[in-house]
Formats: C-alpha cells, sequence, structure tokens
C-alpha cells in the first residue's frame, strides 16, 4: 500500500521559481503518522512530500490531507484535483474537520477528528482488509472518524486521546526533512486552560505530556539529524504545566551538555512562571519564553484568559527580564467586548515594557471554530459552517489585517477608528521588529530567510 500524506499550504506560498515553500518550519503531524505506522508494523510506503505534483509519480493509494481552518479551501481543491488524476481514497485531518466535522467536503472520502495515529493506522487496516474504500457499517466501527452516506454527514463516537504519550514515536525528520529551517519539538499535546479565543480545548481532551527521557532523546536526535541546529522552539501550547518535569528537563538538558551550542525558547503562563522554574530555564539556555499577556485591560483580560491579572503578567515580565530569560507577549486586539479606553491600557502597557520585551506578537480577534469567539460570531451571523473559509486566509499575520477584508467582531468601536488605532499598534509592532535585528536573535525570533523543505 502506498500512502501519500500533504499539509494544505496555498501556492500562493511557495518560493518563486522554487519548489519548497515560503515557512520556516515544516510540519511534524505526517512524520508522527508514519512513524506510528512503522511502529504498528503496518505495510506501508509512506511519501510526505510539500505539493500534490511532488505525489502524482508514486500514485498513492491513500492521499492524506491536514489542514487548519484558513488553508480549508485549499484543501478542497487538493482532494478535487487527486480526485480526478488518479482517484485515491482520500482521508482529511487536522484543526479544521476536528472543529466542524460537519464541513466534511464532497472530495474527501473520510475525515479523522482528533488526534490522528491510531485512528489513521486502523482506517488503513480497515481499507486494506477490504482492499478499497470501507463499506458505511465498517466505518461505523472506527472512532474519531466522519464520512458521507447518503448524502449526509456521518460521525463516529469520538477517539480517546493516547494516555501513554511515550508510545508515539519520534518523527524522522533524516527521512523527511531535507531542509529542517527552524527546529522545533512537541512534548505536550493539549492545554488544561480553557481561553475564549483558543481552539485547543475543543481538539485536544485535557494535557498529556511526554517524559523527561523522551524529550532529551528527542533533542539529541534532532542534533545528530541536523548537527547546524542552534536553536530549538518547544512549540508546545503549554511547555511549563507540570514544573517537576519542565526543571528536570532543565536539568538533564545542561547535565549532557545540550546547553551548550544549542538555546531554546517555549510558551508559558504568566501564573505558572516562578522563581525556582525560572532558574531552570536559564540553566538549560532558555533563551526566550512567550507567553499571552492578551490585553491591558483588566476586564478584558479577563475575558480573553480568565483567571489571569495585570499584576501576573507584570510580575512574569519582570521575572523572566531579571534572570535573563527574554520575555515575549502575545496581545488580541479586537474583542467582542473591547472599548476604545480597553486598547489604549493595551498600548499603555505595551510602551512601558518595551525595553523589557523581546518580542510583542499582535492578533485580531478571530474567529476561529471551536472557540467561544466562533460561537459569538455564529450567533451573530457573522460566519457559518458554509462559509468561505477563505477569508481567514491570511488574517494571523498582523500588517496585512484590515476590517474590508477579514471578520470584525469588536461591537463597541466602528471599524474605520479600529484601523486608525490599529496603525499605532502597527508602528510598536515595527519599533519591536528593528530591536530584533539589533539585539542579533532575528534568527530565533523571526527566523524569515530559514527556508524548510521537505525531501
Amino acid at each position: 500500500m502506498k500512502v501519500g500524506l500533504l499539509t494544505s499550504i496555498r501556492e500562493d506560498h511557495y518560493l518563486p521559481g522554487e519548489s519548497f515553500l515560503k515557512r520556516y518550519m515544516t510540519n511534524l503531524a505526517p512524520m508522527y503518522l508514519a512513524a506510528y505506522l512503522e511502529k504498528q508494523g503496518f505495510p506501508a510506503e509512506v511519501f510526505i512530500k510539500d505539493r500534490l505534483e511532488d505525489l502524482i509519480p508514486y500514485r498513492p493509494d491513500i492521499l492524506g490531507i491536514s489542514s487548519v481552518t484558513e488553508n480549508f479551501e485549499h484543501a478542497k481543491k487538493l482532494a478535487a484535483r487527486a480526485k480526478a488524476l488518479w482517484n485515491p481514497i482520500v482521508i482529511l485531518g487536522g484543526v479544521h474537520i476536528t472543529s466542524l466535522p460537519g464541513t466534511l467536503p464532497e472530495s474527501c472520502d473520510i475525515g479523522v477528528t482528533g488526534e490522528g495515529e491510531q485512528t489513521f493506522h486502523e482506517l488503513l487496516q480497515c481499507i486494506r482488509r477490504r482492499g478499497g474504500m470501507p463499506s458505511p457499517d465498517e466505518l461505523r466501527g472506527v472512532s474519531g472518524i466522519v464520512f458521507r452516506q447518503e448524502g449526509r454527514v456521518v460521525q463516529t463516537m469520538p477517539r480517546k486521546d493516547l494516555p501513554a504519550m511515550d508510545d508515539i514515536p519520534h518523527p524522522d525528520r533524516r527521512k523527511f526533512i531535507r531542509k529542517i529551517g527552524t527546529a522545533y519539538m512537541m512534548t505536550s499535546r493539549g492545554c488544561p486552560y480553557t481561553c475564549s479565543f483558543c481552539v485547543i480545548p475543543a481538539v485536544s481532551e485535557g494535557y498529556r505530556k511526554h517524559s523527561a527521557s523522551y524529550v532529551v532523546d528527542e533533542i539529541k536526535a534532532i542534533k545528530q539529524a541536523f548537527p547546524e541546529v542552534r536553536h530549538i522552539r518547544i512549540f508546545d501550547d503549554l511547555y511549563i504545566v507540570g514544573k517537576r518535569r519542565a526543571i528536570e528537563i532543565a536539568e538533564r538538558v545542561a547535565a549532557e551538555g545540550l546547553n551548550k551550542d544549542l538555546s531554546y525558547a517555549c510558551w508559558g503562563r504568566a501564573n505558572l512562571l516562578d522563581k525556582d522554574l525560572l532558574k531552570a530555564l536559564r540553566k538549560m539556555n532558555m533563551m526566550y519564553v512567550a507567553f499571552g499577556a492578551e490585553s491591558g485591560s483588566s476586564e478584558i483580560l479577563g475575558r480573553i484568559k480568565p483567571a489571569s491579572t495585570l499584576d501576573e503578567n507584570q510580575r512574569a515580565i519582570d521575572r523572566l527580564h531579571d534572570q535573563g530569560v527574554h520575555p515575549s507577549c502575545s496581545f488580541i486586539l479586537g474583542h467582542p467586548q473591547e472599548s476604545e479606553s480597553d486598547l489604549w491600557s493595551t498600548y499603555a502597557f505595551i510602551e512601558r515594557n518595551m525595553d523589557k520585551l523581546l518580542e510583542i506578537e499582535f492578533n485580531v480577534a478571530i474567529p476561529w471554530p471551536g472557540t467561544a469567539l466562533w460561537k459569538d460570531a455564529l450567533d451573530r451571523g457573522i460566519v457559518s459552517e458554509t462559509m468561505n473559509f477563505d477569508v481567514l486566509k491570511e488574517c494571523a499575520y498582523f500588517p496585512n489585517y484590515s476590517t474590508d477584508l477579514y471578520p470584525y467582531l469588536n461591537r463597541h468601536i466602528a471599524p474605520e477608528r479600529f484601523e486608525v488605532i490599529l496603525e499605532e499598534f502597527k508602528t510598536l509592532f515595527s519599533k519591536m521588529m528593528k530591536k530584533i535585528e539589533n539585539l542579533g536573535v532575528g534568527h530565533e525570533v523571526n527566523p524569515g530567510k530559514e527556508i524548510a523543505a521537505l525531501q
């Protein structure tokens, strides 16, 4: 059996005249699937490629496509084109279909909801036994999927996430990656918190983490496969949940000398950054810790991130700075209940901390499926499951944001006035980018020139 795996990334994200994408990281999700299939001894030849064109010569029996919401419309086109060219069984996975299983496209045979390793393996077993597309009755026996039957979408029982995280093998970067760009790794899955903007609680059960041994072994594997790597991003949604594990990882990294020519970065949370943890992070050469400060207004912060406070955010910035670990903060602008006064409070909070912050990330409130913001926008008729999701395709890039192009959720500030205020925040953003370059850490923080590519 031949299995082809793709990440849905639009064609306009390719470099002119090149066959690889304008990106600085490769998607590890297909590599986790391939590693899991290999561990289970499933007889499949797996191809992971950047583009559909790269898979055409192999004509895989199964085409797996992973897609986030902003690239969902492109995923539909990829599936339809593959069907027209050689008619593989198309399996769609990722955050979007997990959040909105009812949007399974006609061009896709099956959607995988939630964590994919076990479900994908079970589906391939089913396809192999059948010698082709399984019957509806057979598919009903597979947990964690959606499929079409007589024109309607059928969803099976949810699949429980893998409880033993270390049972998931490391992704084989050496086999599938040609240019690593910025090296990154995932040491946990999920998040125990429920922020209003975040889709993670809707697509993952609770919080599960790999052991310290697993994490350190993966760091060594990255370094062995790509000796040129000098910086690794720990890309967990929230790395520092579980203080004891984070300290153990830091101590083992230092003990094995993995802090000498490697630096690290991670996402944290203000209330978890105590002095003992920060000392350990500094010991492992954690160059910066990013966390969601979200707002300079107490009221809006409480709506975005319940139980968080401005004092906690300020204390986290101060502690990181004092320990020699760069603090980086992200902010959300345009929350439905945000007033102009709230926005200027955020601006003032950032200005007060410009000398301490390494990086600021701005995001305008976007109704991602599965979030509280999506529900609010759905109730107001701003979004729907039948909408063209291309409207969200570039919204993650703050300098390009415009209320004319993207869903605008705020109830209290006229769109025209919001645009004027955004210009002031874009000026702050430009100042921070210049600061990053002057500090000489542009590669670690904004690695735009570090292009990643698959084999």
